[in-house]
């Protein structure tokens, strides 16, 4: 059967740099503080994305009842303060136990996907924007085409993120499908 996390394999990072980076120091200076880091770091996230799709559909064209500006102005202060929450909690969270975190399946995945949606908003803030906010209620196609591209790369970073969590599942353990079945 086929395991996806397999095929993830070259994309992981080195064990040897993973275990170069753990700091048994900094992991029991941080551990009684690890719940709190990882709540704050989930709300965030939760934050962010919020935000991220409320602007994404906006400039897709959902609800799009009043200019873009008055959102725009509101929103993009708060995904950058709930970006910068959720990137050092994530780092925190990264260099407690690099060695268990780094080397979950699609951790590196997830990282790639925040990469792109990063240099997605990017473009989009340095050739799309100016254009987006010159329309009245009806958005350019470049503006629809960003947000539907941003919506889909920050899904994949919490589909990612969400995989992460979870162990392999049980048929993959067992080798095959009909051996799980057929207890």
């Amino acid at each position: 059967m086929f395991d996806p996390s397999q095929a993830l394999a070259g994309l992981r990072i080195p064990s040897d740099l993973l275990i170069a980076m753990d700091n048994r120091g900094l992991h029991f200076a941080l551990q009684p503080y690890h719940f709190i880091i990882r709540a704050i770091h989930v709300l965030s996230v939760g934050a962010f994305f919020g935000g991220i799709v409320l602007l994404d559909l906006r400039l897709m064209g959902v609800r799009a009842v009043a200019p873009l500006q008055a959102f725009v102005e509101y929103t993009i202060p708060w995904l950058y303060l709930t970006f910068a929450i959720s990137l050092v909690t994530g780092a925190a969270l990264f260099l407690y136990d690099p060695l268990h975190v780094g080397s979950h399946a699609y951790f590196t995945l997830k990282l790639l996907f925040m990469v792109l949606g990063l240099v997605n908003a990017l473009v989009f803030h340095r050739w799309m924007l100016a254009d987006a906010l010159k329309a009245s209620i009806e958005m350019p196609r470049s503006a629809k085409l960003g947000g539907a591209i941003s919506l889909v790369l920050w899904a994949l970073v919490m589909l990612a993120a969400s995989l992460n969590v979870e162990g392999a599942p049980k048929v993959l353990l067992t080798g095959s499908a009909e051996a799980a079945f057929s207890r």
